[in-house]
């Protein structure tokens, strides 16, 4: 039968494993000794006489008192983004550090780097999940009486304007100020919001088609001449851009040539590959589908000239679509010189 001892050589190699991997063993972290507590002990010795009697003699007793420490934390979110007109909220916890009970003053302000000034409010954090529910809408600012080791949640909202361009910022910065008898812990937390708004740019250039002129700002034209203009639409912002709509009405001097609508992702000739001549009759015939992609739209043109085009993905001839950020449509049309 095999044996099952441990060679003796073997408790040689396995002490230092065990003693590397205690180093490594969590050590709890020791609970700060409360305010008024009263630290004391004495020393002790023992001894014996020649006749082997035993003896204890003690020492005196020394008392520490513990005294108030104040200090506080704050968690620290990360910088967001928001749109126009909406509110960002910004989830903090506050914990008491200190060894005493103390009560914290919170208070917001917006515009200390970046010059916007945009509008800051505490609100208290009801179920203390770190997300912002419609219904929490208590202001706040002070959390009250905070134990030693206790916490308190809320969020910073930061108002983005209506109208705000993309890209616009501004810095909040959360102050929290202890103001228990002798307090001194104080904490600050600053974050940066950033605007995202769509910011869609339109730009038009004619050519004389009846001479063979390129694109440009300006032409020269005879009367009976026909004029191609092309609008170019890009969205440059960093969310898209909703129920996107052309509208071109000033064409004095000139009569619209029908059939000479096109719409799609060809910037170098109107009935290029990747455009689609549209029907300018201002009806809605059977087929014709919602637009799948954001280089497409629905145009039409009146008697007067006007022009109309809804553009990006989802348009139709009743209603303006989606142009994602980065996205590029074309729109061209002819005219003939009165």
């Amino acid at each position: 039968m095999p044996s099952t001892k441990m060679h003796p050589k073997t408790l040689k190699y396995l002490l230092p494993v065990v003693l590397l991997a205690a180093l490594f063993l969590p050590v709890p972290k020791a609970l700060a000794a409360p305010a008024g507590t009263l630290i004391t002990n004495q020393a002790s010795a023992t001894f014996q006489d020649t006749n082997l009697n035993s003896f204890t003699s003690l020492s005196n007793t020394t008392t520490v008192t513990v005294t108030s420490v104040y200090t506080v934390s704050v968690t620290a979110p990360p910088d967001a983004v928001g749109g126009s007109n909406t509110v960002v909220y910004y989830p903090y916890t506050v914990t008491n550090t200190g060894n005493d009970n103390n009560t914290f003053t919170l208070s917001a302000a917006t515009g200390g780097g970046l010059p916007n000034n945009w509008t800051a409010t505490i609100y208290f954090d009801a179920n203390g999940d770190g997300v912002h529910q419609p219904g929490e809408t208590t202001v706040t600012g002070s959390t009250g009486v905070l134990v030693s080791g206790g916490t308190y949640r809320c969020f910073v909202g930061v108002t983005i304007p209506l109208n705000t361009p993309n890209g616009s910022q501004d810095d909040t910065t959360l102050n929290v100020n202890g103001t228990g008898a002798g307090a001194a812990a104080t904490a600050q937390d600053n974050v940066v919001t950033t605007a995202q708004a769509p910011n869609l740019s339109v730009v038009k250039a004619v050519r004389n088609v009846t001479t063979a002129t390129a694109f440009g700002v300006a032409v020269n034209a005879r009367t009976n001449e026909i004029l191609e203009y092309r609008l170019t639409v890009t969205n440059a912002g960093s969310i898209p851009a909703t129920a996107v709509v052309l509208t071109d009405p000033d064409h004095t001097w000139t009569t619209y040539v029908a059939g000479s609508i096109y719409i799609g992702n060809n910037g170098g000739q109107s009935n290029g590959a990747g455009n689609i001549l549209q029907d300018d009759n201002n009806t809605i015939n059977v087929g014709e589908n919602a637009c799948a992609v954001d280089a497409c739209g629905y145009a039409n043109a009146t008697a007067g000239g006007l022009i109309t085009a809804n553009l990006g993905n989802t348009a139709t001839e009743l209603v303006g679509g989606n142009l994602a950020p980065g996205s590029t449509v074309y729109v061209y049309f002819q005219v003939r010189v009165d």
